[in-house]
């Protein structure tokens, strides 16, 4: 227990913890006798030496003096605690500062100052600090990949014994590889791709990023910053890194090329190519309202009833209760939002298996947003026949209630479900919450904070991305790739296509049917045509077909290839769609990326080439014309020299010239 002690005679004053102790003298069992023995010396006692013989003889003499007498008393500051939890955190220190000052006017000095030396701790508990900018994640990266490096070239070539050093290198950074991915490469016998992967320092990067980015959001959930009257959604400190990698990401869009390796002229930035992809916020916002839209007009045609779901976590997972830290949740360990969202996973998912054995098909969407102190909540709109609709209700409250059912605020808060009006637009619903998880757009205020839609939308995009949260899922629909690869697809299929020969009419009719409805982005009639909402994937008439170029498959096969730099092989990439045993060619080019200064580099300097052979033309061609005109004026001149001549030595001739230029004619 802490306790502010003065010195009377000096007047300085200092924090002592006083801790209760146990001596040789007031241990109960421990008689007064006994606390002198062997070892020990009395000090009570006067005339003690002034050293004392450690070594038993002369020549080796130690002497101990006591000194304390010149040891002056000193005060620590309260604040330099805090200034030493503060330090080296970089902009986020401020952050801290704010946290402290809050926790202190409504708590202690000791409780705001744990908290800070808490969340100091989180921030360097690998060894290096989270809050560091990304300039000094790359130098960190550079540095920890070529130590690996270094380690694992001189260990022998035994792949399972640099894997597990490898493991335990990464553990220290607090990385490791996933589990899912160890098993697979284990049973490919491609394990050393992982070890390979450990030693890219551009690997290092992506993951130091990702590793910062989450514990700086951890730190700033356990610092009470995260909720609706400071932070919300999320930190201001994670909202402006990532506004950092945006920008930086631009750039590199920006100076990268794709270009098509038949035909180099045909090429675009990877920034225009984002920008007609569903990267795109506002194509990405256009083609869920697309989809959802479609699954209203359906919905609709076969009579279905819509409801609106809401369900939240338990209370243990909510970091933030009334503006004040939840004890619950401290008391559960500080579960994190990926915690969260992991609950809320696994209560859909036991709903879905349970509504399945019974046969009942719903189909729509899960939207996950958070709250304001950063804990998420899932959104779902479901549509389904009318007389399954209070069994997907009732089943789906049975398994969000089954975990802390009695809690206070379980039965108002955990589990809301709202019946859709047929005469009103269920896309309207879930409308602002989709605008409000892309780009915020048609949103004048988020009602949950003082910000704009606009703002808003940055905050949850941030938050789902630092705490890697899948935000959208389209539930009970034909595969969205499909749809996608057929919309790349401009022409019709024609019935006498050599690619289409061995269909029947009926069947070229319906994959005609199909590429039309995505041509025309009618997603109703697309999921019609690929059999309806009921249909699983694997039975759908249409699937993706992935694989690797075959000339790879072929350098691979004879060793003379590896299909990545880490040694592994390449996975698998989109070549086109499979009907009824008929493959269908979507992708046409193979297109590769340079960085844009060396490929326009490499343009001009081809293009240099040709202008410098046009140039010798022209050059040529000048000189051509030169000797032409000195030529034709060498001609002129012999034949004045000749008529010349002509006329010096035939003086008739001469005559008859002068005469001829002569207006008067001599007298006779």
């Amino acid at each position: 227990m802490y306790q502010l002690v003065r010195d009377e005679q000096t007047g300085f004053e200092e924090w002592i913890n006083f801790v209760p102790v146990q001596s040789w003298a007031t241990a109960e069992h421990i008689h007064d006798d006994q606390f002198i023995r062997s070892g020990f010396v009395d000090h009570t006692k006067g005339n003690y030496p002034s050293h004392v013989d450690l070594f038993g003889y002369d020549e080796n003499h130690i002497h101990i003096r006591d000194l304390s007498f010149l040891i002056k008393p000193t005060f620590n500051s309260p604040c330099d605690a805090v200034i030493k939890a503060l330090k080296g955190h970089r902009d986020f220190s401020a952050h801290m500062k704010r946290s402290f000052i809050d926790i202190l006017k409504k708590k202690d000095y000791f409780t705001a100052l744990s908290t800070v030396q808490a969340a100091s701790d989180r921030l360097h508990q690998n060894g290096y600090p989270s809050t560091m900018s990304d300039d000094q994640i790359k130098e960190l990266a550079n540095e920890k990949a070529e130590n690996l490096r270094l380690k694992i070239s001189n260990m022998k070539d035994d792949v399972d014994s640099c894997f597990a050093y490898v493991e335990h290198f990464l553990s220290y950074s607090g990385l490791a590889f996933r589990e899912d991915e160890v098993k697979k490469k284990t049973k490919t016998g491609e394990l050393f791709s992982l070890v390979n992967r450990a030693c890219d320092p551009i690997w290092w990067r992506r993951q130091l990023r990702r590793k910062c980015a989450l514990n700086v959001e951890l730190a700033a959930r356990d610092l009470e910053l995260v909720q609706k009257h400071k932070q919300v959604y999320c930190s201001d400190f994670s909202v402006n890194r990532m506004r950092e990698r945006n920008k930086s990401n631009e750039i590199a869009l920006k100076e990268t090329i794709a270009y098509d390796e038949d035909d180099p002229n045909n090429f675009f930035t990877l920034h225009e190519l984002s920008a007609k992809s569903v990267s795109n916020p506002e194509i990405r916002r256009a083609e869920m309202f697309t989809r959802l839209r479609g699954f209203e007009e359906l919905s609709k045609e076969l009579e279905h009833d819509s409801v609106f779901f809401t369900v939240t976590s338990p209370s243990r997972f909510h970091a933030v209760s009334k503006g004040q830290v939840n004890q619950k949740w401290l008391d559960a360990g500080s579960p994190t939002a990926k915690d969260a969202h992991k609950y809320l996973m696994r209560v859909f998912e036991a709903f879905r298996k349970s509504i399945d054995k019974q046969d009942v098909k719903v189909y729509g969407m899960r939207i996950a947003e958070p709250h304001q102190d950063g804990t998420p909540h899932h959104h779902f709109l479901f549509f389904m026949k009318p007389e399954h609709k209070d069994f997907v209700i009732s089943e789906f409250q049975r398994f969000a209630m089954l975990d802390s059912p009695d809690e206070s605020g379980a039965k108002k808060h955990r589990f809301k479900a709202e019946l859709i009006d047929k005469d009103k637009s269920a896309v309207g619903y879930i409308a602002k919450y989709l605008s409000k998880n892309i780009d915020g757009q048609h949103i004048a205020k988020d009602r949950n904070s003082n910000l704009d839609g606009v703002q808003a939308a940055e905050r949850v995009v941030t938050w789902a991305r630092v705490n890697q949260i899948r935000q959208f899922q389209f539930i009970g629909s034909p595969p969205v790739t499909v749809w996608r690869e057929l919309r790349r697809v401009r022409e019709e299929f024609k019935q006498d296509d050599a690619m289409f020969t061995d269909l029947t009419e009926v069947e070229h009719l319906a994959l005609e049917n199909v590429r039309r409805a995505a041509d025309s982005g009618d997603w109703k009639a697309f999921c019609i045509a690929m059999g309806g909402i009921a249909e699983k994937n694997a039975d759908a008439p249409l699937r993706t077909v992935y694989s690797v170029p075959d000339c790879i498959e072929k350098l691979i096969e004879s060793g003379e290839y590896s299909a990545t730099k880490y040694g592994d092989k390449a996975q698998a990439r989109i070549s086109g769609l499979m009907f009824k045993q008929v493959f269908v060619a979507t992708r046409f080019r193979t297109w590769k990326t340079e960085n844009k200064e060396v490929f326009l580099k490499a343009s001009q300097k081809i293009m240099g080439g040709v202008v410098d052979w046009f140039d010798a033309l022209e050059r040529e061609q000048e000189y051509q014309r030169m000797a032409e005109e000195r030529y034709q004026q060498y001609l002129d001149f012999m034949s004045y020299k000749e008529e010349f001549e002509l006329y010096a030595f035939d003086s008739f001739a001469f005559e008859a010239a002068y005469s001829s230029g002569c207006s008067a004619q001599p007298d006779s």
